[in-house]
C-alpha cells in the first residue's frame, strides 16, 4: 500500500499494495517447485525441518528435498448460460481454482484479477467484458512468464452446471486439454477442475498424495451465498478500484459466514484501503482467529500485516525468517527475502537470493533480468550487461530485453545507444507507451524540450488506461519543472492524481501524492497554504501506522521554506517511520535531510559527509554530484567543484542545478566567459520560464553581472 516502499527491479517487490490490495491474489504469486520422485519411497522425498516462530516456539515440518512447479494464469470464465443472475461465476470459477490450487506448493498461480494481468486485459480494450480472444490470453500468459493457462466457459441444464475448461501451453500455443465437468455444486466442480488439471499437467502421484489439498468449501465457505459476495467484493475492488462497495460486500460475506477467513482478509484490506481502522483491525483479528482454515503459505502474508498495523518490526522480520528456515526451497520465500532486502538496501543479499532462486529452479531464467536490474542499480554496469545479454539469450524476442538494454545505457549517459535500444523495443512492442517516453527523457537531457514534450505528447495520446496516462502526464510534470514552468507542472501533477485516483484505492492514492516529492512545486509559486492544506487532507484519509507518513510532507515543505525547527522534527518522524515499516534504504531521504539542514547552518563539512552518504543508497544518481559540488564551493575547494560538476554535467549536460552550479564555480575560478556559457545555456532551458521563477531571475541578475564586468 505504501507506494514510496518500490525498489528497482519493479514489481517483482513486494509492497503492502501487493499483499492485501487483492484479495483473490494474497497468496503470494511466485513460484514453488516440487520434484517427480519416480519409483521412491515418500519418506526419501523428504526431509524434517525445526525452527522458531516469532513467539519462540518450535515449528516443525517435513518438506520435499527437491523440486520442480508449474507456473499457470486463470483467467475468467464465459457465460453461456444466458442466465445474468450467474454472471459472478465468471470470476467465481476462476477464483476457487486461483485459491484451491495456492493449497499445493507446485503451483504458482496468477489470476485475471492480479493488476499485472489486468491492465494488460484493460490495455487490450477488454475489461469486464469477459469474452476475451484466447490470441489475447496466451500474448499475456507469455509477458507474466506463464508456462500454461486455463480458461473455460460454463453454462446450466436444469440444475446442473456444465463447465467446459481448457488448459494449453503457452509458448507454443499447444491444447494440452480440454474436459467438460458436470455438478449441481460449485465448489465440487472447482475441486473436479483443479484435481484434473494436476492430472494433465502430470503431477506425481505422491506429491498428490502427500500434499494439502483440501476440499475448496473447507478453506473458503460452504455457502454459496457468503461466496457470491466475496466474489462481488473481489471484483468491486480489483475491476473497480471501489474500496467502500467492496468493503459492504465482504462484510455480507462474514455475516453469512462468520468463519470465513479469506473474507476476513479480504475485508481488512479494503477498509483498510477506506481509511475505516477499526473494522480493518477487527477484521485482522478475526483473521487471524480462523487462520489455520487458510492454506500456510497465506499465514506469513497475514502476520506480516498483522504485526505491521501493531508496529512489531522484529515480529514481522522473524516471520519472514521462518518462511525462508522452514521452506529453504520454497522459491516464493527467497523471493519475498530478497524483496525485504531491497527495501533495507542489502542488494548484495538480494543477488545472493535471486541466485538461489535460480539454483533451486533453472528454469526460472527471467530472474536474470532482475539480477541485471539490481547490479544497474549498485551501478556495476558490467554485471548488469551481462546479465542482460544472458536474458536476451535466453528471451530473444522479448522486447523488454531491448528495454533493459536501452536503460542502462540511459543510465550510463550513452543516450545514442539508449535510443537504438528503445527504438528496437518499439519495433517489436509499439504500444508500450514507456517507450516513447523514455525516448523523450533522452530529448530532455540533450537539450531537445519541443521533442521530449512532442513525444510525451504521443504517449499521452496512445494511453488506453487510467495506469498509462498517469505514467505520461508524470513525464510532462518532470519536464516543466525542469524549464521552469512551475504552474503547468502543478497542472500536470493534478490531473496525474486525478488519473491515478481512478485505478488507486483512496490510502494509496494518498501515500503515493504524500511520496511525489511535489508539494515543493506550491512554495516555489508562493502558495505554502495549499500545500499545507493538502498535508491536512492527507491527513484526514490516513490512519496508523501510514499516517506516520506525513511526517514526509511536512519535511518537504519544511526544507523547502528552510525551517530548520520544523525540518529537524519531521527528520525523527521520518526516522521512526522507516523503523516501524522497516525501509532501511529509505534512509536516502533522511540523509539528504540532514545534508540540507546542514547547509542552512552553514556547515557544508557535515552536509558534504551527508550527501556523500546519500550516494552510498543511490550510486547512480548523479545529480547528488551536484549537491556535494556546492558543499566543496562553499568551503573553497573549486578543484573539487569543478571535477563532480564534470562528471554531472557528462551524464546530464542540460541539468539546470549542475550549470548554475559550475557557472559560480567558474566565476570563483576566476573564468567569467566560461560562467557566462553555462549562464547562457541554462537560460536558454528556462527561456519559458515562469517570470517570478527565482532560479532563473537569479540566473539573468548573475549574467548581467557579468557582462556589467
Amino acid at each position: 500500500m505504501l507506494a514510496w516502499y518500490h525498489g528497482k527491479p519493479g514489481r517483482d517487490e513486494w509492497t503492502i499494495t501487493e499483499k492485501i490490495g487483492i484479495p483473490l491474489n494474497f497468496f503470494f504469486s511466485a513460484m514453488l517447485l516440487l520434484m517427480v520422485f519416480s519409483g521412491k519411497e515418500l519418506g526419501s522425498a523428504t526431509t524434517s525441518v525445526s525452527v522458531k516462530n516469532e513467539l519462540g516456539q518450535t515449528v516443525r515440518r517435513n518438506i520435499p528435498k527437491s523440486e520442480f512447479g508449474k507456473r499457470l494464469a486463470i483467467f475468467f470464465f464465459d457465460n453461456k448460460s444466458e442466465q445474468p443472475e450467474l454472471d459472478w461465476l465468471q470470476y467465481g470459477l476462476m477464483a476457487g481454482c486461483y485459491i484451491d490450487l495456492n493449497q499445493d506448493p507446485f503451483f504458482s498461480v496468477y489470476s485475471a484479477y492480479d493488476n499485472l494481468i489486468y491492465q494488460k486485459i484493460l490495455h487490450a480494450g477488454f475489461g469486464e467484458d469477459i469474452s476475451m480472444p484466447m490470441a489475447l490470453e496466451k500474448k499475456i500468459a507469455k509477458e507474466i512468464q506463464r508456462e500454461y493457462f486455463l480458461g473455460g466457459s460454463f453454462t446450466m441444464s436444469q440444475d446442473t452446471f456444465i463447465v467446459s475448461t481448457y488448459l494449453y501451453e503457452t509458448i507454443h500455443g499447444k491444447l494440452i486439454s480440454e474436459h467438460e465437468f458436470r455438478d449441481k455444486n460449485v465448489f465440487t466442480l472447482i475441486d473436479q477442475i483443479t484435481m484434473t488439471l494436476k492430472r494433465d499437467l502430470q503431477i506425481p502421484d505422491w506429491h498428490i498424495q502427500s500434499c494439502p489439498d483440501l476440499p475448496v468449501r473447507e478453506i473458503l465457505t460452504r455457502s454459496v451465498s457468503a461466496y457470491k459476495y466475496y466474489i462481488d467484493g473481489s471484483n468491486y475492488v480489483n475491476l473497480k478500484n471501489d474500496c467502500p462497495q467492496s468493503a459492504r460486500c465482504f462484510e455480507n460475506a462474514v455475516k453469512t459466514d462468520p468463519t470465513f477467513a479469506a473474507a476476513y482478509w479480504a475485508l481488512y484490506g479494503s477498509a483498510i484501503k477506506n481509511n475505516q481502522p477499526e473494522i480493518a483491525n477487527r477484521a485482522i483479528e478475526s483473521a487471524m482467529k480462523y487462520i489455520y482454515k487458510l492454506p500456510e503459505n497465506l499465514h506469513y502474508a497475514i502476520k506480516e500485516e498483522y504485526y505491521l498495523i501493531t508496529e512489531n518490526p522484529n515480529k514481522r522480520a522473524a516471520v519472514l525468517n521462518m518462511w525462508v528456515q522452514l521452506y529453504p526451497r520454497d522459491v516464493r520465500a527467497h523471493f519475498r527475502l530478497a524483496g525485504n532486502y531491497l527495501k533495507m538496501n542489502r542488494l548484495d543479499k538480494v543477488i545472493e537470493e535471486y541466485k538461489t532462486i535460480l539454483k533451486i529452479d533453472h528454469a526460472r531464467r527471467y530472474y536474470l533480468r532482475y539480477l541485471g536490474n539490481v547490479y544497474l542499480q549498485k551501478g556495476e554496469f558490467k554485471q548488469a550487461l551481462k546479465y542482460y545479454k544472458q536474458y536476451q539469450k535466453e528471451f530473444p524476442e522479448n522486447y523488454q530485453s531491448f528495454m533493459d538494454f536501452g536503460e542502462l545505457y540511459y543510465t550510463m549517459g550513452d543516450y545514442q545507444k539508449a535510443t537504438e535500444y528503445f527504438i528496437n523495443a518499439q519495433v517489436i512492442e509499439p504500444a508500450d507507451i514507456f517507450i516513447p517516453i523514455r525516448l523523450g527523457d533522452i530529448d530532455a537531457r540533450k537539450g531537445n524540450f519541443s521533442a521530449a514534450f512532442e513525444k510525451y505528447g504521443e504517449a499521452l495520446k496512445a494511453s488506453k488506461t487510467p495506469f498509462e496516462r498517469s505514467d505520461a502526464l508524470a513525464a510532462f510534470q518532470k519536464l516543466y519543472e525542469m524549464t521552469g514552468q512551475i504552474r503547468k507542472a502543478i497542472e500536470s501533477r493534478n490531473r496525474k492524481f486525478a488519473e491515478q485516483a481512478k485505478y488507486l484505492n483512496p490510502i494509496d492514492a494518498a501515500l503515493n501524492q504524500l511520496s511525489d516529492g511535489s508539494l515543493k512545486l506550491y512554495i516555489r509559486i508562493g502558495d505554502k497554504s495549499t500545500a499545507l492544506a493538502a498535508l491536512n487532507d492527507y491527513r484526514s484519509r490516513l490512519s496508523m501506522p501510514w499516517l506516520r507518513a506525513l511526517s514526509l510532507g511536512y519535511l518537504e515543505v519544511a526544507l523547502k521554506t528552510q525551517d530548520i525547527a520544523a525540518a529537524e522534527k519531521a527528520v525523527g518522524e521520518v526516522e521512526e517511520l522507516i523503523r516501524v515499516f522497516g525501509e532501511d534504504a529509505k534512509n536516502v531521504i533522511v540523509h539528504d535531510a540532514r545534508a540540507k539542514i546542514c547547509e542552512m547552518r552553514g556547515n557544508y563539512i557535515d552536509a558534504l559527509l551527508e550527501y556523500q552518504a546519500k550516494l552510498q543508497y543511490v550510486p547512480t544518481d548523479v545529480a547528488v554530484m551536484t549537491d556535494i559540488a556546492r558543499c566543496y564551493r562553499e568551503i573553497g575547494d573549486y578543484s573539487k567543484a569543478n571535477s563532480y560538476l564534470e562528471s554531472t554535467l557528462r551524464i546530464l549536460p542540460n541539468s539546470p542545478n549542475a550549470l548554475y552550479e559550475m557557472a559560480l564555480v567558474q566565476i570563483a575560478l576566476d573564468n567569467p566567459s566560461k560562467a557566462a556559457e553555462h549562464l547562457k545555456v541554462l537560460l536558454k532551458i528556462w527561456k519559458n520560464a515562469d517570470a517570478d521563477y527565482a532560479p532563473a531571475v537569479q540566473a539573468r541578475q548573475k549574467l548581467a553581472e557579468l557582462h556589467a564586468g
